[in-house]
C-alpha cells in the first residue's frame, strides 16, 4: 500500500467518524464528543495538506520509474544550459577571432575548456542512462589510486558522441585537465582464511597495477560554402555542423577505440589488448556453435548468466547469425533472435562498420561481460573539448574551413576479465 493509499483510507475514516457525530444534534453532544470533533476536524485539515503532498511525490516517481531515470537538480540545469547553446556561435566566433559569450561561454566554463565542450554533441538519453546506472558513492566499491607524480584523476564525465561504441562496451571516458592520466586496478587481492586458535591470519602482500596512456588526437576537416548555408537555411545549418562533427569525429574515434595499434599517433585500442582466441573449427558456424560462444562467455565472475553476455561482431558475422536456423528447420528461431532473446537486452550480439573484415575465413568479435554493473572495466580518457584549428577561408570561392580536433588516450582495460576476444568461421 502506498502512502497516498493509506492517507486515502484514513481521510474516509475520518470523514465517517465526522458524518456519525454531525448527525447528533448539536445540543445533546457530550463533552468528550465535542472534543472527538474538534481533533478529528484539525486532522482532517492537515491530511489535506499530507495528501496533496503525497500525491505530487509519487507522481513524479512514478515518472521518473517510467522513464526509468533520476536527475539531480544539477543535471536538470546543465540540460537546460546545454539547450540554450547554438554550435554554430563557436564557429561564428572563430571565424571572427573572438571568445565565445552567453550560453556559450558559460557551457566552457562549467566544463572548465576552451574548446567546444563534449556535451554539446551529447544526448539527453546519455545523461540519462549515466543517471539511472549510477550507485550511491557509500556503495560504490573504492581503490585509492597510486600517488603518482603528475597524474590527473579526475570524475568520470559522458561519452564523447552517442554514436561511440564506448557506451556499449562500457568504456568510460573521463575528462583530465592536463598531463598523463592513470588508472589503477588490484591486481593481487590480500589472503584470507579460516585459523586455528592462537595461529596466525594468512598473509599476501596485494598489488596494484597502474596503467597510462597520453593524449592522441583524433581530428577531421569541415568544409562549408556560403552557397550551402543558404541553401539549406540558418534555422538548419545548427543541425548540420552537429551531424557533420559527429560522423567524422565519432566514426574515426570507433575505428581508433576498436583496431587503433599503438603504433603512431594511433590509440591503442581494445583489440590489442585481448587475447587472441583458438581458431574456430573449420566449417562455417552452425546455430548450435553460436550459441556455444554465447554460453562459452559465462565465467561465474562478470557474467553468471546469458543475460550477461554482449557481444560485438562485424556486420558478416551479425548476417550468418541472422541467417542460421536449427536442425535447417525455417520455422524455428535464428540463432541471432535466440541470442538476442537470452543475451544481454538491447545489445546482446549487435555490429558496428569499423569491426575489422574477415581474415582467412574467420572474423573477430569483442565480448563484454556485463554482471557487475558500477564497476568500472575499462576507459579511455580524453582531454575536454573539440578544438577548432587552423581556420582559413577561401574568399573567392565563398568557402569556409575547419580543422576539427578531439584529444583522447588509449584503451585501458581496468577489468581485463570482463572483456574476451571471441573468433567466428564466417566462410570457407
Amino acid at each position: 500500500m502506498t502512502n497516498t493509499q493509506k492517507l486515502q483510507l484514513e481521510q474516509s475514516e475520518l470523514r465517517q467518524k465526522l458524518n456519525e457525530l454531525l448527525a447528533i444534534d448539536a445540543d445533546k453532544l457530550t463533552e468528550e464528543q465535542r472534543e472527538e470533533m474538534t481533533k478529528l476536524t484539525t486532522r482532517a485539515q492537515e491530511l489535506e495538506v499530507e495528501l496533496r503532498a503525497a500525491i505530487v511525490a509519487e507522481g513524479e516517481e512514478l515518472e521518473t520509474r517510467a522513464a526509468g531515470v533520476m536527475l539531480t537538480p544539477e543535471q536538470h540545469e546543465r540540460l537546460e544550459l546545454r539547450g540554450r547553446v547554438r554550435l554554430g556561435n563557436f564557429f561564428e566566433a572563430a571565424l571572427r577571432n573572438r571568445q565565445v559569450s552567453g550560453a556559450e561561454a558559460e557551457l566552457q566554463q562549467e566544463a572548465a575548456v576552451d574548446g567546444i565542450p563534449l556535451e554539446v554533441f551529447e544526448t539527453r538519453e546519455v545523461l540519462e542512462r549515466r543517471a539511472r546506472e549510477a550507485l550511491p558513492a557509500e556503495v560504490r566499491a573504492i581503490t585509492p589510486a597510486p600517488g603518482t607524480v603528475g597524474i590527473n584523476l579526475d570524475v568520470i564525465r559522458p561519452e564523447v558522441f552517442a554514436p561511440s561504441i564506448a557506451d556499449k562496451l562500457q568504456i568510460e571516458m573521463p575528462m583530465v585537465p592536463s598531463g598523463t592520466y592513470a588508472t589503477g586496478t588490484i591486481t593481487r587481492s590480500v589472503s584470507a582464511g579460516a585459523v586455528d586458535k592462537s595461529e596466525d591470519a594468512p598473509q599476501t602482500a596485494g598489488a596494484i597495477t597502474v596503467g597510462t596512456t597520453t593524449p592522441h588526437r583524433v581530428a577531421g576537416s569541415l568544409a562549408l560554402t556560403l552557397e550551402d548555408i543558404a541553401a539549406i537555411g540558418q534555422q538548419n545549418f545548427e543541425a548540420v555542423l552537429r551531424e557533420n562533427i559527429s560522423l567524422v569525429l565519432s566514426d574515426e574515434l570507433d575505428n581508433q577505440l576498436i583496431n587503433g595499434d599503438g603504433q603512431g599517433n594511433n590509440l591503442t585500442g581494445i583489440f590489442v589488448r585481448l587475447a587472441n582466441p583458438d581458431a574456430p573449427a573449420a566449417q562455417i558456424e552452425t546455430w548450435e556453435r553460436l550459441i556455444a560462444i554465447q554460453a562459452g562467455g559465462i565465467d561465474g565472475l562478470w557474467a553468471t548468466m546469458l543475460s550477461h553476455i554482449s557481444m560485438l561482431v562485424n556486420p558478416e558475422t551479425y548476417r550468418l547469425a541472422a541467417s542460421k536456423v536449427r536442425d535447417g528447420n525455417a520455422a524455428d528461431q535464428t540463432a541471432l533472435e535466440h541470442m538476442n532473446r537470452v543475451g544481454y537486452p538491447g545489445s546482446a550480439v549487435w555490429t558496428n562498420k569499423r569491426m575489422p573484415d574477415k581474415v582467412n575465413h574467420i572474423a573477430q568479435g569483442i565480448m563484454c561481460r556485463k554482471g557487475r554493473p558500477g564497476m568500472r572495466t575499462a576507459v579511455a580518457a580524453h582531454w575536454g573539448s573539440v578544438g577548432i584549428d587552423d581556420i582559413y577561408s577561401g574568399a573567392r570561392k565563398g568557402e569556409r574551413y575547419f580543422t576539427l580536433s578531439v584529444l583522447v588516450g588509449d584503451v585501458l582495460m581496468v577489468q581485463p576479465n570482463a572483456y574476451a576476444q571471441v573468433a567466428f568461421r564466417v566462410s570457407e
